[in-house]
């Protein structure tokens, strides 16, 4: 909806008359805000298929760069029986055929790698895997118990999925019982006899309830006899009131306040001084709707912004936008690219093994410089 819809629905002062009372300036400020909340649920419902085609691309450009690093570790475990290739130049190139390999397979790579990370590491990597699992799971598990009070007892606990498990049947039981304490807690306040005034709040709230639908349905069915396309006799109008009608009754299923009072302001003229004269009561059963709607609005707004909190690290109270996002998919996009070309032009190089040598010596200086300055992205 236009902001211009938006503003005539703000009471102001009027000349001669007291200004807004407080269920008044209560409805200037939910107005704004559910028009705000909407401008950025709009704002990230449109953006939000871009910015999965952006990670999709990312996601396809890191398997290429994945596979480009592990047909490098090939080349280099080929390359590595050169017999030219002297006792420093050997350590070097094991120690990066290494880390390489290992990298690929904490990510879960190509199995087949396990054979030549053994191979030159003269170790196992299944059994350091596990132990390194088991170095973790320990780590966890004193902090799971010291910070939150789980207790695993004599639990055999040796990698971290078995922590996982153990902590998720003691946080599942937990939770049953906390629901079974409820449920015994709703039953004890069932059989007990309520007060006279708790019959009496419950009463004003049931009829509070009914009088703000009565409120929504007045101003939806006030639109509907505006707008019905079977009073209409021109084609054209009655076509358009029919795309108007599928709008109100789409807004009224949402109990959409905001709309529904933009659409009757603009087909029935309504200035702004008759907005400023609605009943204080109305008003109040105005403000309980709009309110309900921020609520609602907020609720989605967190759903299309909760993924995307998550992967940049976002914390709830940080400003996200569609924008920045975008922006931030594009530079890993970028550099994930720059890495692959990088991967490509070394094994292109690596084809001539006399090579080799040269190009141990720009990875160990590549190396020297990544150490000196951990935020290079140079691989």
């Amino acid at each position: 909806m236009a902001s211009s819809h938006q503003q005539s629905l703000q009471i102001g002062p009027r000349p001669g008359q007291a200004p807004p009372g407080k269920h008044q300036q209560r409805f200037n400020t939910l107005i704004k805000k559910v028009a705000q909340l909407k401008r950025s649920v709009e704002a990230w419902s449109h953006a939000t298929p871009d910015l999965f085609r952006l990670v999709a691309m990312f996601q396809h450009r890191e398997a290429e760069h994945r596979a480009a690093v592990t047909e490098l570790v090939r080349v280099l475990d080929r390359l590595s029986a050169d017999r030219s290739l002297t006792k420093r130049d050997r350590v070097e190139l094991r120690q990066l055929i290494c880390t390489l390999a290992c990298e690929l397979l904490d990510d879960g790579g190509d199995p087949d790698l396990k054979a030549i990370y053994n191979k030159h590491s003269h170790g196992n990597y299944d059994a350091e895997a596990a132990t390194e699992s088991a170095m973790q799971a320990h780590m966890m598990k004193a902090i799971l118990q010291d910070g939150f009070g789980l207790d695993f007892g004599d639990a055999r606990i040796s990698s971290l999925e078995d922590l996982q498990r153990a902590a998720a049947e003691q946080l599942d039981a937990a939770d049953r019982d906390a629901e079974h304490r409820r449920q015994a807690a709703d039953a004890r306040k069932a059989k007990r006899k309520k007060s006279a005034r708790q019959v009496a709040s419950e009463a004003r709230r049931e009829a509070e309830t009914t009088q703000i639908g009565k409120t929504l349905q007045d101003v939806y069915r006030k639109l509907a006899i505006l707008l019905h396309p079977d009073r209409e006799q021109d084609p054209g109008e009655r076509a358009r009131k029919t795309l108007l009608m599928q709008e109100v009754n789409a807004a009224y299923e949402r109990k959409d306040l905001l709309l529904l009072l933009e659409l009757r302001l603009r087909f029935e003229q309504v200035d702004e001084a008759h907005i400023g004269s609605i009943a204080e009561d109305r008003l109040v059963h105005f403000n309980t709707l709009l309110a309900e709607q921020v609520r609602q609005l907020q609720q989605e707004l967190l759903a299309l912004e909760q993924p995307w909190r998550l992967s940049l690290d976002t914390p709830p109270s940080g400003k996200l936008t569609p924008a920045r996002v975008q922006t931030a998919i594009q530079h890993d996009l970028r550099n994930v690219a720059q890495d692959l070309a990088a991967v490509q032009r070394d094994i292109d190089q690596l084809q001539d093994p006399r090579k080799l040598k040269s190009w141990l010596r720009e990875a160990a200086a590549a190396a020297a410089r990544a150490a000196r300055d951990p935020f290079d992205d140079d691989w």
